[in-house]
């Protein structure tokens, strides 16, 4: 009797601790799977309605559409209500139409308790209301806002990839501020996401932010006087507009690079580099000097060539600017900055001054005194604002509410934890009280059989390691033998062959099996990763080595009847690396670009030299890269791998040895591929110092 409440007891203890840990199982699954699947048809509504579009009518339309609908679902009504948020956004430049929208989302979101699994639309709601406050100078519950959006965002545990939007926030807080040495590293800290992130966000509105916040840590450069690094980053800016090709509008990069010319001939100007401050911003305003451009950006480097013609004491020339622009600032019919409208006055006080007219000059003055004093007005409100003091009181206020939500439940959470310690603390006993002696029994055959699966695990790793060098081997080699035997088969059928062509053929030939040596003797001495291996650095010219790739692969590509074309800007480059590796990096890409190219085409190399780095691009021809395979093409053994274009076997490393390389030359190694036209890899090195 005495034996069997004991084990109903004990059965009974058992049952419920079992019933407690399946309902927080099934209810934090059950959560997690409903949040998923919101975010899913969050994701499917938007594209079926085409939310990206810009056109305010349009999504009038489809609102009326929406709104015909007798019943209505909860996920439904809070689509209207983001709907007329974005519409908001597209047809008012009056942030409080913007506002109330936002407000009417984020108070229907937060009632029906929708923010967490509407995320986006809560958080975007948080920095429209953010930017109303920001336009009506209430400065404190602007970054209220946006720090409650950042924060609710850090709950979620959400990749860094959605504090972009904050980041950015906070770049345009600092800056209206003037704090520039604050606003650069928000700054870079954008561009840094918008490239790792670049999957996740468009091709337009990731190249409109990259390049805007680029110009804006060069601008900020500019006012901290540190003009090197404000024409550096002009210059990236520059580069990496020029970089992008089919997919951005040419008139949205024309209208960007115009902006960037303007700027980059205004620091030439601040370091008194006159004949490049001219080339520049007529560059700028030839650029967005037409109807439908940037008519903000053309008076402004107009202003600046003005200011440069009367340094350099040309008044007259400065005078036609003045009576050009004369009309941005002084009729209603162009728009312009109060700071543009400051500038003409003060360049006209400038110009009266140097020609003697005083009258003119007091008059000038005087106007450009007026347009500062709206200006001060307007800045001494936020120049006032501290920021740093603002942020710890936000901080605090959110501890303070976090420990009051905290406190609710505190009563709640401690009657579970008792209880779930005392079935916990009974069940072990039992189970440390049946399980001792069976332990104890165990425990040799526990050791044993440990011992047997680390000898399995070492055997089965090194027959792995063996079978990796071997591929690497083969894989690495098959390029450079294919070079050879494509010249040796012209020396021993071609008898048209000059003696001097012989020579430079056998040279070719022996420099090629000197490298293949080195590599099969690295490689028989360790495994397929750079990791433990120190690279020997030494001067070299990367001209020349690529065009020993080059010449020696042009025998591969005559198989299949291709071309290999060189360019460069430069007859030589100097740089600091392991030969060895560098031939096979360059080897592999061009190989790579003959094997997934068809017969006939043609494969590009082209080096560019830059301020700090040198840039080598392999451009092909051929089938491209499929979307599905673009984020493991440089992972070792990648399923991402096809046969080439004449049935050549992949293997699946070579890109993945050639990023290693690039990465211990501390470079960078990228592509971009419009499938099926051809890819087109980059390989950027430092320049030596």
């Amino acid at each position: 009797m005495g034996f069997k409440m004991k084990f109903g007891f004990r059965f009974f203890l058992l049952i419920n601790c079992i019933i407690i840990l399946a309902c927080c199982l099934y209810s934090c699954n059950n959560t997690q799977q409903k949040f998923s699947a919101n975010l899913n048809n969050q994701a499917a509504i938007e594209e079926k309605y085409h939310v990206k579009n810009e056109d305010g009518i349009y999504l009038q339309n489809v609102i009326d559409s929406i709104n015909k609908i007798e019943h209505k679902t909860t996920d439904t009504k809070v689509f209207i209500h983001y709907l007329n948020f974005i519409r908001s956004y597209y047809e008012n430049k009056d942030y409080l139409m913007i506002f109330l929208s936002a407000d009417t989302l984020s108070d229907y979101l937060v009632k029906n308790k929708l923010e967490t699994v509407y995320y986006k639309y809560y958080t975007d709601a948080l920095y429209a209301i953010g930017d109303y406050y920001f336009s009506i100078y209430k400065y404190d519950e602007a970054l209220r806002y946006f720090y409650e959006a950042r924060n609710f965002l850090g709950k979620l545990n959400l990749d860094k990839c959605s504090y972009i939007k904050f980041n950015i926030k906070m770049t345009d807080f600092y800056f209206s501020k003037g704090e520039y040495e604050n606003v650069i590293p928000f700054a870079k800290s954008v561009v840094s996401l918008e490239n790792e992130c670049s999957s996740e966000n468009s091709k337009i509105g990731s190249f409109h932010r990259i390049q805007a916040i680029t110009n804006t840590i060069a601008f900020s450069y500019e006012k901290l006087k540190r003009y090197d690094s404000s024409i550096y980053y002009y210059r990236k800016g520059i580069n990496y507009i020029l970089s992008k090709k089919d997919d951005i509008p040419q008139k949205r990069k024309d209208i960007s690079l115009g902006i960037y010319y303007g700027n980059l001939g205004g620091s030439f100007l601040y370091l008194n580099q006159y004949d490049s401050a001219i080339y520049y911003l007529n560059k700028s305003i030839e650029i967005n000097d037409k109807p439908g451009y940037d008519l903000i950006d053309v008076q402004t480097a107009y202003l600046k060539l003005a200011d440069l013609y009367l340094k350099i004491n040309k008044p007259e020339l400065a005078r036609k600017i003045l009576d050009k622009t004369k009309q941005f600032v002084t009729t209603p019919d162009y728009y312009s900055s109060k700071s543009s409208r400051s500038k003409w006055y003060s360049l006209n006080f400038d110009y009266y001054v140097k020609i003697n007219d005083l009258k003119n000059a007091i008059n000038a003055y005087s106007q450009f005194h007026h347009v500062e004093d709206s200006m001060n007005s307007i800045a001494s409100k936020i120049y006032a604002f501290n920021v740093t003091k603002e942020i710890e009181r936000i901080k605090e206020e959110n501890k303070s509410k976090e420990i009051e939500k905290s406190n609710e439940i505190k009563t709640v959470y401690i009657i579970v934890f008792l209880i779930s310690t005392i079935l916990l603390t009974v069940i072990t006993l039992l189970i440390l009280r049946n399980n001792k002696q069976a332990k104890k029994r165990s425990r040799e055959t526990i050791i044993h059989n440990l011992q047997l699966q680390t000898t399995l695990e070492q055997l089965q790793m090194s027959n792995k390691n063996y079978a990796s060098v071997m591929k690497v081997m083969a894989h690495d080699l098959r390029s450079p033998f294919s070079g050879i035997i494509g010249i040796t088969d012209l020396l021993l059928h071609d008898e048209n062959i000059t003696e001097k062509e012989k020579t430079e053929m056998l040279e070719l030939m022996q420099t090629s099996a000197n490298n293949s040596l080195t590599m099969i003797g690295e490689l028989l001495q360790s495994s397929t990763s750079f990791e433990q291996k120190e690279i020997v650095k030494q001067p070299l010219d990367l001209i020349v080595l690529l065009k020993q790739c080059t010449d020696l692969l042009k025998f591969k590509a005559a198989e299949k009847q291709q071309t290999i074309h060189f360019y460069t800007t430069t007859q030589s480059v100097q740089v600091k690396a392991d030969s060895e590796k560098l031939w096979r990096l360059f080897t592999n890409l061009i190989a790579n670009a003959i094997k997934f190219s068809e017969t006939k085409k043609s494969i590009y190399v082209y080096v560019e030299k830059f301020v700090s780095e040198v840039v080598v691009s392999v451009q092909d021809e051929g089938i491209g890269i499929p979307e599905k395979f673009k984020d493991k093409v440089f992972e070792m053994f990648t399923e991402a791998k096809r046969k080439g274009t004449a049935g050549e076997q992949p293997f699946g490393i070579g890109l993945s040895i050639c990023k290693q390389i690039v990465e211990a030359h501390n470079g960078k190694i990228w592509f971009i591929s419009n499938e099926p036209h051809g890819t087109t890899f980059y390989v950027a090195l430092p320049l030596e110092q």
